[in-house]
């Protein structure tokens, strides 16, 4: 729930990063960079190192994902008006004292609701 906020963003920028992203050839074949040494023991093969890059930033984006999916799950389970406010304003990525000024109550008080919400989500 801390990292919520910044995870949403990492996750959709990774999506988007993703749909757009392009295999590129790995290798020259002309000029002065032909004639450099070649890298031993890698493959060379443009297509098959798209797909390597595609599938371990898939891993990660699932892993990303799967968290998000946890805390939404969770926040069904969180009544009350005042929990579900701080709850709201948590998972937009907000600071303790912003949400109690939002809210007229101390940061401290922001701070046992937070607690009182993270009990509702674990029960």
């Amino acid at each position: 729930m801390k990292k919520y906020h910044d995870n949403l963003c990492k996750y959709m920028r990774m999506k988007d990063e993703l749909d757009s992203l392009t295999a590129a050839a790995s290798t020259a074949q002309y000029g002065i960079e032909a004639t450099m040494p070649k890298a031993v023991g890698g493959t060379s093969d443009p297509v098959h190192a798209h797909v390597q890059i595609r599938a371990s930033r898939e891993v990660r984006i699932n892993k990303i994902k799967d968290e998000l999916l946890m805390v939404q799950n969770l926040t069904d389970k969180v009544t009350g008006d005042i929990e579900q406010e701080v709850l709201y304003w948590l998972l937009e990525g907000m600071p303790f004292r912003w949400i109690g000024a939002k809210l007229s109550m101390s940061h401290t008080s922001v701070q046992r609701v937070r607690e009182r919400v993270i009990d509702m989500m674990m029960k």
